[in-house]
């Protein structure tokens, strides 16, 4: 572990020296590895208010790993990492790269499903139906709809439907919508690799070739890369994430802290 990087993590509110609950178990392992880590109140950044523990030193790299922020909400969270003497690895330019579909998609655009983006507005049923799918995939620029209901769409008449879902649990539409193919993956082979620093981390043994090409052509510091596999063995690309802000998913904590370890 680089000693001049500082991983930042949201306290458990019930808990203030522990990590919140999701991220408790990687928190303990990079601590335990050596790695350096503050806690600091997530809510507070709502007032404008942040208080690290053990504060940041001057000149230290910081990197985030906790709630997503949409880009203003960044902006300013990285703004106080400054005026404390930080630097963020991940500024807003890079961390909106990578968690808006708009802004990774173009550099992507063969190795994922067809990808149209829309505002959502009283043009967006007439202009979906334009595209004549049979299904749709439906999302706002950062997250698809995680209820039981899903996010497949079998009409156009539906997506509205979806939306008010996503809109409902998330409480707004963040960036816009995007309304993708459908493609048929095998069950079970979504897959979740990250990239820090270029180098391309697995949770298993391998890698696939695909993985390789796609981390090659984003240039954010620290990025999540989803692939899923079709019945002809095929890769494809389902999702690119800001690393900071991606559930580790399937890996454990200990595979995980040795992304920020292997860079000691």
């Amino acid at each position: 572990m680089q000693t001049q990087m500082r991983i930042l993590y949201p306290f458990n509110p019930l808990k203030p020296d522990e990590a919140d609950e999701p991220y408790q178990d990687e928190f303990t392992s990079i601590k335990n590895s050596g790695g350096k880590c503050s806690l600091f109140d997530f809510d507070s950044l709502a007032f404008d208010e942040f208080k690290p523990k053990p504060a940041i030193t001057q000149e230290e790299a910081v990197l985030y790993r906790g709630w997503m922020l949409n880009p203003e909400k960044y902006q300013n969270f990285i703004g106080h990492i400054h005026q404390q003497g930080g630097i963020p690895i991940t500024n807003l330019d890079s961390y909106t790269s990578c968690h808006h579909i708009s802004e990774w998609y173009e550099l992507c655009k063969e190795f994922t499903p067809e990808t149209k983006f829309f505002q959502n507005d009283e043009n967006l049923i007439r202009n979906a139906k334009l595209l004549n799918w049979p299904k749709y995939f439906v999302k706002d620029y950062v997250k698809s709809n995680s209820t039981e209901r899903g996010s497949i769409a079998n009409a156009a008449e539906e997506i509205a439907d979806i939306l008010e879902l996503i809109e409902t649990y998330r409480g707004s539409i963040e960036g816009g919508v995007a309304l993708r193919a459908f493609e048929d993956f095998l069950k079970d082979t979504e897959t979740r690799y990250f990239v820090f620093k270029g180098k391309v981390y697995s949770p298993g043994s391998s890698t696939p070739a695909l993985v390789t090409a796609i981390a090659a052509r984003i240039k954010s510091p620290f990025f999540s890369i989803d692939i899923a596999q079709k019945a002809d063995g095929e890769f494809r690309l389902i999702e690119i994430g800001d690393g900071q802000v991606s559930d580790k998913k399937s890996w454990s904590a200990e595979n995980f802290s040795k992304i920020f370890i292997d860079n000691a």
